[in-house]
């Protein structure tokens, strides 16, 4: 009977030892899927033609209703039928960024690549304002900012023109300080995105430089080329 009972307490122990194991490997899976997720959104939102449906879509602009990102929103988005249309897209080159731009800053536009924090917004004009979350991977959506540094440069593109920006500015500020989307004298791009934990904001801001025809410059062009 003794042994039959260390037989059970054996067994019970063996299936909690792999159940434990098998549910931390599945904790460690979750950010590697997550990560494939945002960048397979992000890639088919680029790959699709700028302009293309957006005058039917209104732009979410309640910065109040973003969440933090979970991989239950970024499952959900890949099934959504919610037809995600780039109005543009950025690329800093220094760090590797390369997103769609989108109208407003709903959930599924910031999984997706930069959002718009302002209605209306013209490239090249104003304080261009942009957002999109922070990820643990570095190459993901606005996660490359930290790396950014003054004198690196912006681009932007609306298919028609490039718009030059240079960085000047990069600094954490408190989430309160929502005069920085504002327009001002100046011509800027303004790119907000989360810091490491999330209760302050990090800022990257560049002055405007030039804006160029898109068949005019090869080697702008190259950076928004899908590799």
């Amino acid at each position: 009977m003794n042994s039959i009972n260390k037989k059970s307490k054996r067994n019970k122990t063996t299936f909690l030892a792999i159940f434990l194991f098998l549910l931390g490997l599945g904790f460690l899976a979750i950010e590697p899927v997550q990560n494939f997720l945002v960048q397979r959104q992000s890639t088919q939102v680029l790959m699709s033609d700028i302009g293309q449906n957006v005058s039917a879509q209104e732009g979410d602009f309640d910065f109040e209703s973003v969440e933090e990102l979970s991989l239950q929103d970024v499952i959900q988005a890949q099934f959504s039928d919610q037809n995600l249309a780039a109005i543009g897209s950025i690329a800093i080159p220094d760090v590797g960024l390369h997103l769609p731009i989108l109208n407003g800053v709903s959930n599924a536009n910031l999984l997706a690549g930069a959002g718009t924090m302002k209605p209306n917004q013209v490239m090249g004009e104003g304080n261009y304002a942009l957002a999109s979350h922070n990820m643990k991977n570095p190459t993901l959506l606005f996660a490359p900012l930290h790396r950014a540094e003054p004198g690196m440069t912006v681009y932007l593109t609306d298919a028609k023109n490039f718009y030059v920006y240079e960085i000047v500015t990069h600094q954490i500020i408190d989430p309160t300080a929502v005069s920085v989307i504002e327009d001002t004298d100046e011509t800027l791009v303004t790119l907000i995105t989360c810091n490491v934990d999330g209760n302050k904001r990090l800022l990257t801001q560049g002055k405007f430089i030039e804006s160029v025809p898109v068949d005019e410059s090869e080697e702008i062009a190259a950076y928004f080329e899908m590799n």
